[in-house]
């Protein structure tokens, strides 16, 4: 269901009427439905939207191409989950979808939902940096969670969920970085609200290298192909559900799959942390996803939430 955020102005793209064909669709690919469980005005509607939709007299319709368009019955089709995307909500733009989320949380809205954003005018990062979302070329979405555990494993569960999503070329960059070629490829901010954990992530899908800062990439620079994003963001949203569930469970599962993609571990690094500045070799992850920072004297400091530079030489 897509509805208008409490007290939140931005317009709420959605298509009522036409989830379900849309999964008796989406649960048979390829394949044709019965002209009787698709009725002729959410075909009419499908097809303003940019559906392709093929009719057989006998047969029945079957969809052959859905259209580069967030729309939250779509999404809501095509999800198999159980948590997350209960409810799922998009922007055509907002300010910024964690700010979505932090009013919805005060309205109780049920965990799991989802919000995402075709644009944000001011997206962000750790500390308040900008996260540059260019409309309608990555996905930028919030979740609303209230997890049972420390949320700096969600940070880690989450960034495992995007490399599944994306490919193992990816390359985790502790705290919260996806990267791909030393290039930033997503960013994930988890924030808390109270009993509410906040888990936002930004991945850059089908943008030009003029769409972004020289630092970062899409999925599309780094691999030559443009992406579909409505599947991407299926995935994802699934993987994302399954980390959830193994973060709670299971983290020290998580934290090898981390291990196993992370560019940090064993780097020397100089750690900031306000106004303490710490330097050592990053070690492991604690059982709360902490980084282990091992210094020259033997001791040992864990670290959370801190800016971090690798040393070179």
């Amino acid at each position: 269901m897509a509805c208008r955020a409490a007290g939140h102005s931005d317009k709420v793209r959605g298509m009522p009427f036409t989830q379900t064909v849309l999964e008796k669709l989406y649960r048979s690919p390829g394949e044709f439905v019965s002209r009787a469980e698709a009725p002729e005005e959410a075909l009419a509607e499908l097809a303003g939207l940019g559906y392709v939709i093929e009719t057989h007299p006998h047969w029945g319709v079957r969809l052959l191409q859905s259209p580069d368009r967030l729309m939250a019955e779509d999404l809501q089709a095509r999800l198999r989950t159980r948590v997350i995307g209960r409810e799922v909500l998009v922007f055509e733009e907002t300010a910024s979808t964690n700010d979505v989320v932090a009013q919805l949380a005060q309205a109780d809205r049920a965990e799991g939902t989802v919000v995402f954003a075709e644009s944000q005018t001011r997206g962000r990062g750790r500390h308040g940096r900008s996260w540059v979302s260019p409309r309608g070329k990555g996905l930028w979405f919030s979740v609303l969670l209230r997890p049972t555990f420390p949320i700096s494993r969600l940070t880690v569960a989450a960034a495992v969920a995007v490399v599944r999503t994306v490919g193992s070329s990816a390359r985790i960059k502790w705290p919260n970085d996806v990267m791909w070629d030393g290039k930033k490829l997503a960013g994930i901010l988890t924030e808390a609200r109270g009993n509410v954990a906040i888990l936002g992530v930004g991945l850059n899908v089908n943008g030009k290298s003029e769409d972004y800062p020289a630092i970062a990439t899409s999925l599309e620079m780094a691999t030559g192909k443009a992406q579909d994003r409505v599947g991407l963001a299926v995935r994802l949203l699934a993987e994302i559900e399954d980390y959830y569930r193994k973060a709670r469970d299971d983290f020290n599962s998580v934290s090898r799959e981390w291990a196993n993609h992370c560019t940090t571990l064993g780097k020397q690094l100089i750690v900031t942390m306000g106004p303490r500045r710490l330097e050592g070799q990053a070690y492991a992850l604690d059982e709360n996803g902490a980084l282990i920072l091992r210094r020259d004297n033997g001791q040992t400091e864990r670290i959370l939430g801190a800016d971090v530079t690798v040393e070179h030489g």
